[in-house]
Order: structure tokens, then sequence, then C-alpha cells
């Protein structure tokens, strides 16, 4: 039987193949093949971005550092003493950094962040005896294949 998955390119096509070799199926049977996406970006930097919530937090922590800084530093003078308002100023410097980004993202990268960044397909053809077939396409789905079909010779 031939068997034909598809899989996003990953650690686990590597480990599904491992596992394979392991239950019986010869190298020589196996087949990979990388398929190309071609979709076309409008930025090409769409890409380098890091996800949209953890850019944000970032920020927002690197706010709440500089401005806790300078409520220590203010609440030697102040009157409630510099932990309460080193607390207080890297509270507010956090939802500074983290809404003014979030603010920033919608206005600016929402045709970017928009478009699903998709990893290229890899179509693996598997080569098995009907003993086999069973268990590797368990195997496949267990190890996060995107499609499973099968063509009896």
């Amino acid at each position: 039987m031939l068997i034909i998955s598809t899989f996003e390119h990953s650690i686990e096509v590597e480990q599904a193949l491992a596992v394979l070799e392991s239950i019986g199926v010869h190298r020589e049977k196996i087949m990979t093949v990388i398929m190309d996406n071609h979709d076309e970006r409008i930025d090409k930097n769409a890409t380098n971005h890091p996800n949209k919530t953890t850019l944000a937090f970032e920020v927002g922590m690197a706010c709440s550092t500089a401005l806790s800084v300078i409520g220590i530093s203010a609440g030697f003078v102040l009157e409630w003493g510099p932990i309460i308002w080193g607390i207080l100023s890297a509270a507010f410097g956090f939802l500074i950094g983290y809404v003014g980004t979030r603010i920033l993202q919608k206005k600016y990268f929402r045709q970017v962040l928009r478009m699903k960044e998709r990893l290229p397909e890899l179509a693996v053809l598997i080569d098995c005896q009907e003993s086999h077939f069973h268990d590797v396409q368990r195997i496949l789905w267990e190890y996060r294949a995107l499609s499973v079909g099968t063509i009896k010779q």
C-alpha cells in the first residue's frame, strides 16, 4: 500500500519517520518532498515580526522598569516612600507600554499581522505492507499529519 501524508515542516516529521523506521518500515520505502507555498507577501519583513502579544508584553515590562526607577527615586522625597511609589509607577509604566504598543500594532501592522504565517508543507510517501498499514496511519496522525491518504496497489 502507498500512504501519502502532508505535514507542516517541523521536528514532528522527523520523529514520525524515526518511529516508522523502528516498527519495520525501511528507509528506502519512505520518500519526502518539500512543497513550495509560493504566496506573495506585500511586506517581505512580515516573517520577522514577533508575536504581537509577546511584543506588547516586552515593551510593557521595559516601560515598567524605567518608570519604577523614576518612581523609587522620587519616592525618597515624596510622602508614601520609595516602595509604594516604585510599585505604583511600575504598574503605570506597564499599562502605558502595553496599551500603547497594542494601539500601534492595530493601527500600523493590521495588514501584516492578518496574514497567517504558513510553514512550508512536506509530503511524505510511504510504501508499506498491508500488515503495517494501520500502525503507519496511526503514527502519522499521532505526529500531527495535516492529511493522510492511501492508494491500494
